[in-house]
Formats: C-alpha cells, sequence, structure tokens
C-alpha cells in the first residue's frame, strides 16, 4: 500500500513567511542605516555607496545559492534557514564593528584602496547572508511563493518605515543593531517544527 504524500501544513510556510519579513526588514534598515555611517565615517558622496553594496550582496547570495544548490539539497529546508538567519545577524554585527572604525582618505594610495575594498567586502556580508535566507526560501517553497514575496516587500517597506525613529532616538549603528536583533529574531519562526515545539 502506497501512503500518499502529504503537503505540509500552511502554518509551516506561514513561518517561513514571518521569517523573510523580518529578514527583509533587517536588510532595508540596515542598508539605509550605512548610508548615514559612510557620511560620517568617509564622505558624503560615499554615502550612496551602501545602495551599491546592498546590491552586490543580493545578487551575489541569489548566485551561490543557485550555485550551491546540489551542495544544500541534503539540509533540511527550516534548519538551512535558521542557520543562515543566525549567520546574517552575526555578519551584521561583525560589519558594524568593522565599519565604524574604518577609515578612508581622499588621497589615492594602497593603502586607502585597501581600506575601501575592505570595507566594501565587510558591507556586503550582511546582504549576502540575509539574501540567501530569501533565496533559499524563494527557491526551495515555490508553492507559496506568493505568500513569501508578500511578506519580502511589506518587510521591507516595513523596515524603511521603522528606521526613522530609530535614527532619531538611538543613531544609526542603534540601527544597524536592532537589524542584527532582528535578524535573529527571524530565526524563531524560521527554525523546524520539532525545535519550535520541544520535541
Amino acid at each position: 500500500m502506497v501512503t500518499p504524500v502529504t503537503s505540509p501544513p500552511v502554518s509551516t510556510e506561514r513561518g517561513v513567511a514571518a521569517g523573510v519579513f523580518a529578514i527583509s526588514a533587517a536588510l532595508l534598515m540596515t542598508e539605509l542605516a550605512l548610508t548615514r555611517i559612510f557620511s560620517v565615517t568617509m564622505f558624503y558622496h560615499f554615502a550612496f555607496l551602501a545602495i551599491s553594496i546592498a546590491l552586490f550582496g543580493l545578487s551575489a547570495s541569489g548566485v551561490a545559492v543557485y550555485v550551491w544548490r546540489r551542495r544544500l539539497d541534503h539540509v533540511d529546508t527550516r534548519r538551512l534557514l535558521t542557520t543562515l538567519a543566525l549567520v546574517h545577524a552575526v555578519a551584521t554585527l561583525g560589519a558594524l564593528y568593522a565599519l565604524v572604525r574604518l577609515r578612508v582618505g581622499l588621497v589615492y594610495s594602497p593603502e586607502n584602496l585597501v581600506r575601501m575594498l575592505a570595507i566594501y567586502g565587510l558591507a556586503a556580508l550582511p546582504f549576502f547572508t540575509g539574501g540567501a535566507v530569501i533565496s533559499v526560501a524563494f527557491s526551495r517553497l515555490t508553492s507559496r511563493i506568493n505568500e513569501l514575496y508578500a511578506a519580502d516587500l511589506i518587510g521591507a517597506a516595513a523596515g524603511c518605515v521603522a528606521l526613522i525613529p530609530l535614527l532619531n532616538f538611538f543613531g544609526a549603528p542603534g540601527g544597524v543593531l536592532t537589524a542584527a536583533m532582528l535578524g535573529a529574531a527571524a530565526a524563531i519562526p524560521l527554525a523546524p517544527l520539532a525545535v519550535q515545539t520541544g520535541h
């Protein structure tokens, strides 16, 4: 007798949608906060470098998830999403710690070039890891893609709105710290159901 394959409960994907919402909000908060940080640690005309870095990190994550898809196939979707969300939170904190300490001058020199490349690479880490969460969710849960895409867009909008009071009260570094905490919180709804229920 063949046992029919049952689709996962809707609540399973809703948990992933909540995680995607939180990660998307964290990514937008980080991107916008970095424009403020760069305008202080470098020069005002470097502020919009954050947009380029965000696009690079998100695009690179999508390519990486596609290239490594066979290596990751054996990993449970929820376990992979949870791990990536936690890595995203750590990467965001690490990037913030380094970026507020690196300084770049306007004079061209090998030292300045190395610092600029370091800034670009470090700042891209949160977007690479956060983008990987969204890429894995989108590629593996195609049956709920409408719900996940809506969560992504609404999360991004919520992150933009939430950052306004955060910048006023805590400044740009506080905004990035909040984004890191939000990324870590995303691991809760993304966690495997056995972990959530304590089984």
